[in-house]
C-alpha cells in the first residue's frame, strides 16, 4: 500500500512523528507520536491547502511516497462511527480517544481514517511505535509546488 504525506524538505525523511507528538492533532493528543498520511496525493494536497492561509506560498514543501505491505492488516474508523460534529471541532474528545487508543494499543501498523475535508476519501494514521514500522519505506519525495489558482481569492 502506498500512502502519501506533504512536509517541509527538512521533515521529508522524519517518519517519528515528532510533530504530532509536540502538538497534537485531529487524530491525537499532544504526547502521542503518530504520522499522519493521505490514501491518494490529491487527499496529501487538500490536507496541506486548508492549513495555509490565502496569498501564501510555502518553499521548499515536499511530497513523500510511503509504501508498506499490502498484506498488512489495517484498522479502519467508519464515518457511522464517529460523532455527527467529528469534523467541526479539530479536537473532539472521542476522536483524539480513537488515536490516542489506536497508538497506545499497536494492534495495527495503520489506521484508516476518514478525511474532515473529504469524507468519501480516507487519512492513513501509521504508528511510528508498532512492532511492524519498520516495514515502512519511503519510496519516493518529489518537491511540490501548488498552481497559484488553488490559492487566489475568488
Amino acid at each position: 500500500m502506498r500512502v502519501y504525506r506533504i512536509t517541509k524538505g527538512k521533515y521529508a525523511q522524519d517518519l517519528s512523528g515528532e510533530g504530532a507528538r509536540l502538538y497534537g492533532g485531529r487524530w491525537n493528543r499532544r504526547g502521542t507520536s503518530v504520522l499522519y498520511t493521505a490514501g491518494n496525493s490529491s487527499l496529501a494536497i487538500l490536507e496541506k491547502l486548508v492549513h495555509i492561509p490565502p496569498y501564501i506560498f510555502p518553499k521548499d514543501l515536499k511530497i513523500t511516497v510511503l509504501e508498506f505491505p499490502d498484506t498488512m492488516t489495517i484498522g479502519s474508523v467508519a464515518l457511522d462511527d464517529l460523532p455527527e460534529d467529528w469534523m467541526y471541532r479539530s479536537e473532539h474528545p472521542k476522536v483524539l480517544d480513537i488515536g490516542d487508543q489506536f497508538v497506545a494499543q499497536s494492534e495495527f501498523l495503520c489506521l484508516k481514517v476518514p478525511s474532515a475535508i473529504n469524507p468519501i476519501d480516507e487519512n492513513i494514521l501509521v504508528n511510528p511505535k508498532h512492532p511492524d514500522f519498520y516495514m515502512v519505506k519511503i519510496i519516493d519525495e518529489l518537491p511540490i509546488e501548488f498552481d497559484k489558482r488553488l490559492l487566489k481569492e475568488v
